[in-house]
């Protein structure tokens, strides 16, 4: 009787035993996902950030000395990077024969991304996880630069503006509209000084992988301004 009852308990046992078996992970796994997901052209969607150049000339710019800071430079919006995104993360620094940008291309690229340094840091950290070459992928930023509309009130202010996140982002949006851009493309991002009135620093557009307008995803809502108003201050 005793091994009949082991014997039934091992029939009906077995099954779950085996499917957790299945279940288990093999070693090193998360380690094989995690490299899977840094390879070059393995993204989602990209994101092109527009950094509001006075802000950055008030804080850190002005420190460094940066040419884009010179006064009557007229900087606006400015190409900070065009960043490959996944839906929640995003990969960095991707392995590629390209290692280096060259000089030509960096010059090309220096009236809408105004710093030799900057060029050569959106490259190692995003740029070769785009699967583009360097000439190629820097074009493509610029092409998707030159594609979104400034609102007129953004492009050379005088004087500084007031705004809260949520009217730049839907300004951005109605200006952009005839292009195929809705709201959920476009997020703010802000200083973090003062949460009151905090100071304008990006202004970020979500593209799909080959350049169509796209929602963002929750790595800029994590990111996104949360200041009750935003200050723009005025071009120089």
């Amino acid at each position: 009787m005793r091994g009949f009852l082991s014997f039934n308990l091992w029939k009906t046992t077995w099954p779950l035993l085996l499917a957790l078996l299945l279940l288990w992970p093999a070693p090193g796994g998360n380690e094989v996902q995690a490299r899977e997901r840094h390879v070059p052209g393995n993204f989602d969607y990209y994101v092109l950030a527009l950094s509001w150049s006075p802000t950055y000339c008030l804080q850190e710019g002005r420190k460094r000395r940066d040419a884009q800071c010179r006064p009557g430079s007229g900087h606006g919006f400015v190409l900070h990077g065009l960043w490959p995104q996944y839906r929640r993360g995003w990969p960095s620094r991707c392995r590629t024969d390209a290692r280096f940008v060259p000089d030509q291309v960096i010059r090309e690229v220096l009236d809408v991304m105004p710093s030799k340094g900057l060029v050569i840091h959106q490259w190692r950290k995003h740029g070769t996880c785009s699967g583009l070459s360097p000439r190629a992928f820097f074009a493509f930023s610029e092409k998707l630069f030159r594609s979104v509309v400034i609102p007129p009130a953004y492009q050379r202010p005088a004087k500084p503006l007031l705004r809260t996140p949520e009217q730049i982002a839907r300004d951005f949006a109605e200006a952009n509209r005839a292009r195929g851009f809705v709201r959920d493309s476009f997020t703010v991002i802000c200083t973090r000084e003062r949460r009151d009135a905090a100071l304008l620093r990006e202004v970020r557009v979500c593209f799909t992988p080959t350049g169509r307008p796209s929602r963002c995803g929750a790595n800029e809502q994590r990111a996104r301004c949360r200041a009750r108003m935003v200050q723009i201050p005025p071009v120089r």
